[in-house]
């Protein structure tokens, strides 16, 4: 399942970013969501660096702006994704499953490879919404 996600490239005045503030604004009137979201750098970052969760609209316009102490300067896109509200869990905790493949494509030929070992990472801290800052809740990044 992929959330609802925006790629904001230029700021308070990209389209994009205007979709998403509607949606948000949507979001708010229906009192069955939370309206949690998850900002990311767009770019240049890996192991879960920059990454917020928010639920407010001014604290995503000040780490999209840049204004927020938190949020961290260079970036200059944002990807901003629907927190999913109720997701899969794993002995109360949060989870993903990494499994890699290759699909190659060779003169019209295609074929598809799959490594048969995996890895589930879970987040260290059980799942819960009530503490948005705390990252062992939220992320399943085995570099947090």
């Amino acid at each position: 399942m992929l959330p609802l996600t925006f790629h904001i490239k230029s700021g308070l005045a990209d389209p994009e970013y205007q979709d998403f503030k509607s949606t948000f604004t949507e979001f708010g009137k229906n009192p069955d969501f939370k309206n949690v979201w998850i900002v990311k750098p767009g770019e240049n970052t890996n192991r879960g660096t920059g990454i917020q969760v928010c639920n407010t609209l001014r604290e995503i316009e000040s780490i999209i702006t840049g204004i927020s102490p938190t949020s961290h300067l260079g970036y200059s896109t944002f990807i901003v994704q629907k927190y999913i509200e109720k997701p899969l869990l794993i002995k109360k905790r949060k989870f993903d499953i990494r499994c890699y493949g290759l699909f190659t494509s060779i003169n019209g030929t295609q074929k598809g490879y799959f490594y048969n070992d995996g890895y589930i990472r879970t987040s260290s801290k059980e799942y819960n919404t009530n503490n948005l800052n705390n990252k062992f809740i939220h992320l399943t990044n085995d570099a947090i």
